[in-house]
């Protein structure tokens, strides 16, 4: 890892009112960064009126470089809760109050499960999505978010 040229990190534009964005971002090849994906999808198309998605999926550019600038952006106490986390993939919540960002870290793909089991226990479609990865899950889906529109990510 590390070596060859990374994918350019997608803007993250402002969060429109009253929305949440749900953020996953990782290595390209991980069966738990695809099913954090997969997860977001599946939140966002039920939900579509309160949340949306936004994805960075590059195999090179994730860590160290993404993840650690990402984390700087965290509150103090979530900045400590994740210093140690280097896996994949790392997921938050995103929310601007005013003309502030808000990032509500929940950590790789097993806690975004938990997050989504508990807020949304009654949705099929989510809870279907919300399962331990396969490996044939493996390549990871680089469609744009839904906060992505007009981009691609090869």
């Amino acid at each position: 890892m590390g070596a060859g040229s990374s994918t350019p990190v997608p803007e993250r534009t402002e969060v429109p009112a009253g929305k949440t964005r749900i953020c996953v971002a990782g290595f390209a090849t991980s069966h738990h960064t695809n099913r954090a994906g997969k997860l977001a999808r599946a939140i966002a198309a039920a939900k579509p009126d309160e949340y949306e998605t936004w994805f960075y999926f590059d195999s090179n550019g994730y860590r160290p470089d993404f993840l650690e600038a990402v984390k700087k952006e965290l509150s103090e106490e979530q900045q400590k809760k994740f210093a140690a986390h280097k896996s994949s993939p790392f997921c938050w919540l995103e929310t601007t109050e005013g003309k502030t960002r808000k990032l509500d870290a929940k950590g790789g793909r097993d806690y975004l499960v938990e997050w989504a089991k508990a807020t949304f226990p009654e949705e099929k479609s989510i809870i279907d999505e919300a399962k331990e990865p396969s490996l044939f899950e493996l390549f990871v889906d680089k469609t744009p978010g839904t906060a992505q529109k007009g981009t691609s990510q090869a």
